[in-house]
C-alpha cells in the first residue's frame, strides 16, 4: 500500500455509514477490531457494548482525532458534542471561544493533545468536522455540482417529500447530460489523484466505466431515501451538513447514549500499525470492521490477507470488507464462509453505496 495518502488528516467526518457495523456487531462481543478512519465509525460500536474494542491506523492524526472523539463523548453532552463538532451551531457564546474551553478539559493524552491542539489553531478554533482532505474534496465537487446543474435544481432535489417525488424530480430534472458531465468531470482516477488520493487511487477492476459505477452508486442513494436524510448526499451536493435528520449515526442521540452509558466497561486500544500483521498476531478477535483498506493493497497482501489474519480470529467471528472501485484479485477465502446475502437489507440502507460490503464469519476448515 502506498503510504503517501495515509499521511495526514484525510477524514474527519465519515466516508462510511457505520449503521451497517451497528446492526451487524453482537452485544457484548469480547473483542472487536476497527479501523480508525475519521473514528466516527467507533462511537456506534461502543452502543453495542463490547468488552474491548482496539482502533487501529497507521496514521497517529486519524486516531488522535478518534481518541477526541471519544474524549468528548465522555465528557459532554449530546447536545454539546453537536456543538463540539460542527454538527449544531445554536450553542450561545462566542463559538471559537467555547470550542477551545471545552477542548482544554478534556483528557487527552499529551501526543494527541499537542496535535489536535494545532490543527484547531490553524482552523481559528472553528469545527473541524468538515476538515479532512476526503471532506474537502467533495466540498469541492459540490462547487462543480452547483456549476454544473445550477443551485437551484439541487436545492429542490432536497425539498422533495416523499420518495415517489424525489425519484421522479431525479429522473425529470437531475439526470441527464448534465449530470453525466459532472460524474465524468469529478468521477475518475485523475480527478481523485489530483485532489485526494496522491497516486494512490484504488485501480478499478469492476468491469464498469467510472461513469457507470457512480451512476449506479447514485441511482442506488437516490431510490434509497429521501436526499436531506443522507450525510453523503448532503456533503457532495450541498458542500455541507444541513439537515439534522441526514446526520451520520454517531449524531444520533440514542446511538449516543447509549455508546456513553457503555463507555466506562469498555476497554479502548490504541493501535498504530499495519493492519494485518497486527491482527495476524492476535488472538481470538470477534468482531473486524476492516473498512476499505484491502482495496489499497497489491501483490501477494492482496489475495493472502485474509490468510494471514485468520488465525488471529476466533471461530464464527465476522469480518465486514468495503471493496471501492478494487475487488483483491484472487483473494483466498478458505476457512471464511460468505454470509452478505443475510444482510442485503442492510447494505442496501448503507449511506454511501460507494462500496461494495463483503461479509465473512471464520469458520474452521
Amino acid at each position: 500500500m502506498a503510504n503517501r495518502y495515509f499521511e495526514q488528516l484525510n477524514y474527519t467526518l465519515a466516508n462510511e455509514d457505520a449503521g451497517l457495523e451497528l446492526n451487524l456487531l453482537p452485544e457484548n462481543c469480547p473483542h472487536v477490531v476497527a479501523v480508525c478512519g475519521s473514528g466516527s465509525r467507533i462511537i456506534p460500536l461502543l452502543a453495542k457494548k463490547p468488552l474491548k474494542i482496539s482502533v487501529v491506523d497507521i496514521s497517529p492524526v486519524q486516531l488522535a482525532l478518534c481518541e477526541l472523539r471519544i474524549e468528548t463523548l465522555r465528557t459532554y453532552s449530546h447536545e454539546e458534542f453537536l456543538f463540539f463538532w460542527g454538527y449544531e451551531k445554536g450553542m450561545p457564546g462566542t463559538p471559537a471561544q467555547v470550542r477551545k474551553t471545552m477542548f482544554q478539559r478534556l483528557n487527552l493524552s499529551p501526543r494527541s493533545k499537542s496535535m489536535l491542539e494545532s490543527i484547531f489553531e490553524k482552523n481559528l478554533w472553528k469545527p473541524i468536522l468538515l476538515s479532512g482532505r476526503w471532506e474537502k474534496t467533495f466540498i469541492f465537487f459540490s462547487k462543480i455540482a452547483k456549476a454544473i446543474l445550477g443551485k437551484r435544481r439541487i436545492e429542490g432535489l432536497f425539498a422533495c417529500s416523499s420518495i415517489e417525488e424525489q425519484k421522479k424530480y431525479v429522473r425529470d430534472v437531475i439526470q441527464g447530460w448534465r449530470w453525466n458531465l459532472l460524474l465524468s468531470i469529478v468521477g475518475n482516477a485523475r480527478t481523485f489523484n489530483a485532489l485526494l488520493y496522491r497516486g494512490s487511487f484504488p485501480e478499478n477492476n469492476t468491469g464498469m466505466s467510472y461513469l457507470e459505477y457512480y451512476s449506479q452508486a447514485y441511482q442506488r442513494l437516490f431510490d434509497q431515501d429521501l436526499a436531506r436524510k443522507n450525510f453523503f448526499l448532503q456533503l457532495t451536493l450541498l458542500g455541507e451538513l444541513r439537515f439534522l435528520e441526514g446526520f451520520p449515526i454517531e449524531a444520533d442521540s440514542t446511538v449516543f447514549e447509549a455508546a456513553k452509558k457503555a463507555l466506562p466497561n469498555v476497554s479502548i486500544e490504541w493501535v498504530s500499525e499495519d493492519l494485518v500483521s497486527w491482527l495476524a498476531a492476535q488472538k481470538s478477535i470477534g468482531f473486524v470492521s476492516f473498512s476499505n483498506v484491502a482495496s489499497y493493497f497489491k501483490g501477494n497482501r492482496e489475495s493472502a490477507f485474509l490468510s494471514e489474519i485468520r488465525s488471529g480470529l476466533s471461530e464464527t467471528s465476522l469480518v465486514v470488507l468495503r471493496h471501492y472501485l478494487h475487488i483483491p484479485y484472487q483473494l483466498d477465502r478458505s476457512g471464511f464462509i460468505e454470509i452478505t446475502d443475510k444482510y442485503r437489507a442492510l447494505i442496501a440502507r448503507e449511506k454511501v453505496q460507494m462500496y461494495r460490503v463483503e461479509v465473512l464469519e471464520r469458520r474452521e476448515s
